[in-house]
């Protein structure tokens, strides 16, 4: 990660730099423009700026601006650490439609359909 991290700063710190062409004049807008290009790219497929990458990376948490323009926060729990209720559903055919029960019900045993687990998560803010 540290590799990761010294390449992400590097690569920043590059972006600072400007070509001059004949005229003598910078061509800063091409790279402000590049960099705009690889924000817009990374929202729309992930709903994250290329800095709110950088800053997921370093807390461990995920970060977005997108998510906290709508009012949320800006950085929560990864996904794979955010407490779950597993909820099982055992399910029936009936007359007209299949239903759905917390506890198998052993008088409909000969129409049962299958079972469906729902992971629900819990909020911790």
């Amino acid at each position: 990660m540290n590799r990761l991290l010294l390449s992400c700063v590097a690569l920043f710190a590059l972006g600072g730099c400007q070509a001059l062409d004949g005229a003598g004049a910078t061509m800063a807008s091409s790279t402000v423009g590049g960099l705009a290009v690889l924000d817009a790219v990374s929202v729309i497929n992930t709903h994250k700026t290329v800095d709110d990458h950088i800053v997921s990376m370093i807390t461990g948490k995920d970060c977005s601006t997108v998510r906290a323009s709508m009012g949320d926060y800006y950085c929560i729990e990864q996904p794979g650490n955010v407490p779950t209720i597993v909820r099982t559903s055992y399910c029936y055919k009936t007359l007209a439609k299949v239903s759905c029960y917390t506890q198998p019900v052993e008088a409909d045993a000969g129409e049962f359909y299958g079972t469906r687990v729902d992971y629900i998560p819990v909020k911790t803010h």
